[in-house]
């Protein structure tokens, strides 16, 4: 047994070396160096984009790895929705899997179990996925499924009601997390309309909902320069000739449907929960689309602002980002940031005691003004590795699928994550300056929830 460890000390080594010492056989010691940053690109993979006959695009990144997600990702989300029809593209998504011509949905749900393969639906505000996970040999099985289902005309009545209970049910369990309700109604306190439609279908619109509205909105929306086929961990040689095979029995219409831009206006939005209600409070700065060019220095702004998550027991806050400073024992800060294919939002979200939240988010917005002003190198430094190691972490296969999906249908190309990485290395204390003064120089967009006769109006801040 080792009774106790000696310590060794070593003479300083030169800059960007460090040096650790590790106990080994015989008590002896052994030194590690490092020189410099470990390189920000990851392993190179294959990433393909191509056109099938029909006009669908097909995106592939195959990580030569044994399991693989396939994803038909659709634009057309909830920002698409028109006033007579609220909550349609919620309703959609759980009406993506059912029975099929010649075979019903029993038969799927169960050789998809019987594959070891999963079967999935989600919706965002721009996009509906339907998607499965599978070993890389069930790839022949996954593309006619996925294809047969989401172009599946046949639509029963029966099953139209018995998706209506699921879909309310649903927006009532999400929205019944304050943090899902906040950033739900912060997004219509931003837009109004488009993207400030709600992702969830309420009671009410789920009941006025008919089986032409779906219909109608399928028709327009799911068309072959809006869909995208997105495999990850599959090879596009493998993929294309599939998806052709499996396409070849559909006629696809082309489609000329478009949406008008959303635009920030700024509002505010107050939600009573009751006087022991824990406070909620969140206000949005106009940012910058994903398809701007410029839209890495709206990641490394929100890592400069945001310290948290970098310990699973630490300050919900954090203490490295300019944000803590302004948290209290009972009350944290974070930031936040959502890119659009034509809009973004940047902010701060504080949760807990009502007596802080005005100070708080007060002090919070001093602190934008000031990077708006100042941005400290070493702080632009460590947010830069922040933004990095945040988008490469976030992207699990299904998170994957979605971003390869909503780009190459925006720009007809594919960001890898290394790319990502160059761009934000090159992000200037002048970038994040400019994104944090158009934010500042705006109306913002503020969510109140809790006990509102505490809470602030956002002109008090």
């Amino acid at each position: 047994m080792l009774s106790s460890a000696r310590v060794v000390t070593r003479p300083l080594l030169r800059a960007q070396t460090r040096s650790y010492a590790v106990l080994a056989d015989a008590y002896s010691a052994v030194g590690y160096t490092r020189k410099g940053d470990q390189p920000l690109q990851a392993p190179k993979v294959n990433a393909t984009v191509s056109k099938s006959e029909s006009g669908i695009t097909i995106a592939s990144v195959d990580h030569l790895g044994p399991v693989s997600t396939l994803a038909l990702v659709v634009n057309a989300g909830s920002r698409f929705e028109s006033p007579d029809a609220p909550g349609v593209a919620h309703f959609w998504k759980n009406t993506l899997v059912r029975n099929i011509a010649g075979d019903n949905i029993v038969r799927t749900v169960r050789e998809t179990e019987l594959r070891g393969d999963t079967l999935y639906t989600e919706h965002t505000r721009e996009q509906i996925i339907l998607a499965s996970d599978f070993l890389r040999d069930n790839l022949v099985d996954a593309v006619p499924l996925l294809i047969d289902n989401l172009f599946n005309k046949q639509f029963y009545p029966y099953e139209f009601l018995q998706h209506r209970p699921q879909v309310i049910e649903q927006a009532a369990a999400s929205l019944a997390d304050p943090t899902t309700k906040v950033l739900d109604s912060l997004h219509q306190a931003a837009f109004r309309n488009g993207l400030g439609n709600s992702l969830f279908a309420s009671a009410p619109a789920a009941k006025a909902l008919k089986r032409a509205h779906l219909n109608e909105f399928a028709s327009k929306f799911f068309t072959a320069d809006r869909i995208a086929i997105v495999g990850h961990g599959v090879s596009h040689d493998d993929l294309k000739p599939l998806v052709e095979e499996a396409l070849a029995k559909y006629t696809l219409p082309k489609g000329s449907a478009t949406a008008a831009p959303s635009k920030f206006r700024g509002g505010e939005v107050r939600i009573e929960a009751g006087p022991k209600a824990e406070s909620h409070y969140a206000v949005a700065f106009p940012s910058l689309a994903y398809t701007d060019a410029q839209y890495p220095a709206a990641l490394v702004l929100r890592a400069l602002l945001d310290g948290s998550k970098r310990l699973k027991w630490g300050n919900p806050s954090g203490s490295a980002g300019l944000l803590a400073s302004a948290a209290t024992p009972t009350t944290s800060v974070t930031a936040f940031e959502a890119g659009y294919s034509d809009a973004g939002l940047i902010g701060f979200y504080v949760q807990g005691s009502a007596n802080d939240v005005k100070n708080v988010a007060s002090k919070s917005v001093s602190v934008l003004k000031g990077v708006a002003s100042n941005v400290p190198s070493d702080a632009l430094a460590r947010a830069k590795k922040v933004a990095v190691v945040d988008a490469e972490s976030a992207l699990s296969r299904g998170v994957a699928v979605q971003e390869i999906g909503k780009r190459v249908l925006a720009s007809g190309q594919y960001l890898s994550t290394s790319q990502l990485a160059d761009a934000i290395a090159k992000v200037s204390a002048a970038d994040v300056q400019k994104v944090a003064k158009a934010a500042i120089a705006a109306r913002p967009a503020a969510v109140a929830y809790g006990n509102l006769l505490k809470l602030p109006y956002l002109d008090e801040l």
